[in-house]
């Protein structure tokens, strides 16, 4: 057998199968240029050192990969279903909003605001969702999630435990982060998994608690719309800053260096943790 062979369980359909590389986001996404992916631990070492900035990860051990960011996911079938069915219309969502993005290239501005019209929200989140089961083993222990995301007219799903939100991408740190816990004193357990890359990031929150109000615009109505339901959709994009590896924290490097000589960043326990950096 090649060594090129990956075999292993689809994180979607959850056969033992040969796996085909993924990449997430989708490489027509801003993904088809060398990436470092650095391991949580390695950057896990890096914060605890009082000498480094979390946001430098220039020496930090990390594996180039020369074609995105990614990893053997999924089998070929789920890949190529998921493909067709999802990506082109999130390929629409996505290159209209950084149209937008790129118009104000030159200004500040804390939120984007736009209408998007003739968008098809439904392959939007389900791509959302594909992308957030390739970065996660077992998807969130809820086997439904695998007939609503390989029957692309499934809308009947029960969604109301899942809560995703989007910021435009800004900071030095990129992350896809699979599924972390977190305790909160206002909130209790607050269990998240982020992808946050240019242009875009993405926070899927899981039994979110009621009281918490993240940070971003949140997609979560998409889930409601048909397959082939096409619409107006109006959004107030807020810009986010990623510079440190936990997932819902958009400190910027001011609020960082303010908290350095106290007990820091305490209250998490990372799952899966990848954090990607150009």
């Amino acid at each position: 057998m090649s060594n090129n062979v990956h075999i292993g369980v689809c994180r979607l359909c959850g056969r033992n199968k040969e796996l085909t590389f993924e990449h997430v986001p989708p490489a027509s996404a801003f993904n088809n240029e060398k990436v470092k992916m650095i391991p949580g631990d390695e950057v896990i070492k890096q914060i605890s050192n009082p000498n480094i900035e979390p946001w430098d990860l220039s020496k930090s051990y990390g594996k180039y990969q020369q074609r995105g960011r990614g990893g053997f996911y999924l089998c070929a079938d789920c890949n190529s279903k998921t493909g067709q069915w999802y990506v082109p219309q999130y390929m629409e969502f996505v290159h209209e909003i950084y149209g937008a993005m790129y118009s104000v290239k030159e200004r500040e501005y804390a939120s984007l605001g736009l209408t998007l019209k003739n968008i098809a929200p439904l392959p939007i989140i389900k791509q959302i969702m594909t992308m957030f089961c390739d970065i996660n083993e077992g998807h969130f222990g809820d086997d439904k999630l695998i007939d609503y995301l390989l029957n692309k007219e499934n809308n009947s799903f029960d969604y109301s435990r899942y809560h995703v939100y989007m910021h435009i991408h800004a900071g030095d740190v990129e992350r896809m982060n699979g599924i972390s816990v977190r305790f909160d004193s206002h909130h209790g357990m607050i269990t998240l998994s982020e992808i946050s890359t240019f242009p875009f990031g993405f926070t899927l929150y899981i039994d979110k608690p009621n009281s918490l109000k993240p940070e971003g615009v949140e997609l979560t109505s998409f889930f409601k719309y048909k397959y082939t339901d096409r619409c107006e959709v109006s959004l107030i994009i807020p810009k986010l800053e990623c510079n440190i590896f936990f997932s819902g924290d958009y400190r910027t490097k001011k609020m960082i260096n303010c908290v350095k000589n106290r007990e820091r960043d305490a209250g998490y326990v990372s799952g899966d943790v990848e954090i990607v950096k150009k």
